[in-house]
């Protein structure tokens, strides 16, 4: 088994191991999209981390007759962002809501090789998604552990700061990187 960066924040941020996902198949769409509008308006609007016309078009994209395939830290982004709003909606352990954030988790966790691989401006997203999680459901995750992880990785990718040749940069890629800073900022705050 080779030893990656997710696996080692996993290990490292893993309170109870998360149950093997029940299914294979997508919730409903309906559910889906509920889920997303409820995460946009509850948790979007405060930690901007990603856009949200990014997240629209990956919902259209699965729910399309034949769908397309997306990258692993896309299918990260839906099912952690599905998993979040279902622990938020959540008002016990024993509630549908909880069982179907774990579920959500649980469709997550194979793509996070790829979705957590340091260099990349998702990775900070997908740990930024995961502490959201772990900050609803401490008692399988550590959020204290995983925005450690986090703020480091914001740091090793240079977002405290703006790049030198800032000239040279998209001003959109260079607002997306301030808007993930500042996230990771005040979720740590």
């Amino acid at each position: 088994m080779n030893l990656t960066f997710a696996r080692v924040v996993l290990a490292a941020s893993t309170n109870d191991p998360v149950p093997e996902p029940r299914t294979t198949t997508l919730p409903p769409e309906q559910t889906a999209r509920d889920l997303v509008k409820f995460y946009q308006s509850s948790f979007l609007a405060l930690y901007p981390a990603f856009s949200s016309s990014s997240l629209t078009i990956i919902v259209d994209s699965l729910y399309q007759e034949s769908p397309r395939p997306l990258t692993s830290p896309q299918y990260w982004l839906f099912w952690m962002v599905l998993a979040v709003a279902s622990a938020a909606r959540s008002r016990s352990k024993s509630d549908q809501n909880y069982q179907d954030a774990l579920e959500y988790v649980a469709r997550a966790l194979p793509h996070a090789d790829r979705a957590l691989m340091p260099g990349y401006l998702t990775q900070i997203q997908s740990l930024f998604l995961l502490t959201q999680y772990a900050m609803l459901d401490p008692a399988h995750f550590d959020s204290w552990n995983l925005i450690g992880f986090t703020a480091r990785a914001v740091v090793d990718l240079g977002l405290h700061q703006d790049p030198p040749n800032m000239s040279s940069m998209d001003q959109e890629d260079l607002d997306a990187r301030r808007r993930v800073f500042y996230c990771v900022y005040a979720l740590d705050r």
